[in-house]
């Protein structure tokens, strides 16, 4: 039998609650990428500082960070960058560095008195060589526009003659003190990033394990003969193997037995041990109503047929628990979406409905 009326068209990081967000979690990362590669610095391992900078994304693009990106953090990572460039004396990519910083944020001014020394270097007016190695571990984020200075043998950005060397040392000194205090708040703030970031990877790792526990006593409760359980990552799927409407929202006794025994086991799973703070194991049922489309009529955009037919599924559901027609969501599929292939033969079949049963976390406690 046809169905004549089946195709009648119808920054900041701080705030955890939005860490779980792609772009906050993205934006955690870098900052955190960028906190570990100022500590790399200071300890004087400019290899392992500049790897960690070169493996940040959203950093290269033509334009500029890119949509997920914060556009400060960017900024320091490149001038971080330019730095470490110039300390392994590749000053020319340190030169190209904080000429994209300028191409960002024109006017910044590490950039700006960055360049100005590497060109003074390139003009000769002074002088890049090796620093002797005091035991000391000197700072890369440091400003350029005084003397950068690094452990282990790495480079002096010189800030006049070499005549000038005694007042060169003292300023250097200075600079090194101010940018070692500032490293160590940097180093402060990275420890907190970590920390948020390990809490967050533990809340998701919890709440994936909640999800596959309330999925397994989903599909271990409504396992029954006649309806086929599929299991997805996120919900279990009910799907009736034979179609529980006969014409129209006319339901068959078949599918009227099996939608009240799944809303009485059901009821039994929102009050059953391991329930949440509602009294439930925390389960959304959606009821999806499918329908065939027909000639003539629309061939997709759902139709009124498949919703009459879930909220005609709803109502048994309901009629022998304690669940109430307002704890389901009633929907209606596109007809090229049934639950079995849209064929001639399979046509009775997509008569029907399927349930969707998708776990639910427990509100935050107040």
């Amino acid at each position: 039998m046809t169905d004549g009326t089946d195709g009648d068209g119808t920054d900041e990081m701080a705030d955890v609650a939005d860490a779980t967000d792609p772009a906050r979690a993205r934006a955690l990362s870098l900052q955190l990428a960028l906190s570990r590669a100022h500590s790399a610095a200071r300890a004087g391992d400019l290899d392992l500082a500049a790897r960690l900078l070169d493996g940040l994304d959203g950093l290269d693009g033509p334009d500029g960070p890119d949509a997920f990106s914060d556009r400060a953090t960017v900024l320091a990572a490149l001038n971080l960058r330019a730095k470490v460039h110039a300390q392994r004396g590749e000053l020319t990519e340190a030169d190209a560095c904080w000429s994209r910083v300028e191409a960002i944020a024109p006017g910044d001014p590490d950039a700006a008195a960055g360049r100005r020394t590497l060109a003074k270097i390139a003009a000769g007016r002074r002088h890049a060589r090796p620093v002797v190695h005091t035991g000391r571990v000197a700072v890369v984020a440091a400003a350029l526009a005084g003397a950068v200075l690094i452990g282990g043998g790495g480079w002096l950005l010189a800030n006049g003659d070499d005549g000038d060397a005694d007042r060169q040392s003292s300023d250097s000194v200075a600079e090194a003190d101010t940018g070692s205090e500032r490293l160590r708040e940097e180093s402060r703030r990275a420890d907190a990033l970590r920390e948020r970031l390990e809490a967050l990877e533990a809340g998701d790792t919890a709440a994936a394990a909640r999800r596959d526990s309330t999925l397994d006593a989903v599909e271990k409760r409504l396992a029954m003969p006649g309806v086929e359980i599929r299991r997805h990552a996120d919900d279990v799927q009910l799907v009736f193997s034979t179609g529980v409407f006969p014409y129209d929202s006319v339901i068959g006794p078949q599918g009227a037995s099996a939608l009240t025994e799944i809303g009485r086991r059901l009821a039994g799973l929102e009050s059953g041990p391991g329930a949440g703070a509602g009294g439930g194991t925390g389960v959304q049922t959606t009821v999806v109503g499918h329908s065939v489309a027909v000639p003539g009529g629309a061939p997709s955009g759902g139709s009124v047929v498949a919703l009459n037919r879930a909220r005609v599924a709803a109502q048994y559901l309901a009629q022998d628990s304690d669940l109430r027609l307002t704890d389901f969501r009633l929907v209606s599929a596109d007809q090229r979406r049934g639950p079995f292939p849209a064929t001639e033969a399979n046509a009775p079949r997509n008569r029907t409905v399927t349930l969707l049963i998708t776990p639910q976390e427990p509100p935050p406690a107040s």
